[in-house]
């Protein structure tokens, strides 16, 4: 299962880097109408999501990273300067690689409580790959429907 899993986010991400490959930078902090975030925004909640549900407090991002892009940010809000999109593209790769590192066995892990009704590390992990192929879905109809 923790295979099939890690398949999932390397697909995912993969789909991810395709659809925003050659989009004007600007085009990334855009909102299209009906939309309430940005591509740029879309990415760092991406990276903020499965950083905090796979790696917890033990993650590599600072707490301004939560600030930006966690449940409920927008970029309407942001005091500040957000991480670049090339940053966030790099961090998520290198995610990946952390993801692709995690250990067969840490699947099997009931969780200390539940979190979103998931209760092991493994269903999770699943959601949090769910939740990601949501966001980009996202992040492809904003790349079309901004051309």
């Amino acid at each position: 299962m923790s295979q099939l899993i890690k398949k999932q986010f390397e697909l995912t991400r993969t789909n991810i880097f395709k659809s925003i490959e050659g989009v004007n930078e600007q085009t990334f902090d855009v909102a299209p109408k009906g939309f309430n975030n940005t591509i740029h925004w879309q990415l760092g909640h991406i990276l903020v999501a499965a950083e905090k549900f796979l790696f917890g407090e033990s993650g590599k991002l600072s707490a301004e990273y939560g600030e930006f892009f966690g449940y409920g940010t927008k970029p309407a809000d942001w005091k500040g300067e957000a991480p670049s999109v090339a940053a966030l593209v790099e961090q998520l790769k290198d995610q990946l690689n952390r993801i692709q590192e995690i250990p067969d066995e840490k699947f099997k892990e009931k969780l200390p409580e539940p979190i979103l009704g998931n209760t092991t590390y493994g269903e999770l992990a699943a959601f949090t790959v769910f939740h990601e192929a949501l966001h980009a879905g996202q992040i492809h109809a904003m790349t079309r429907f901004l051309g």
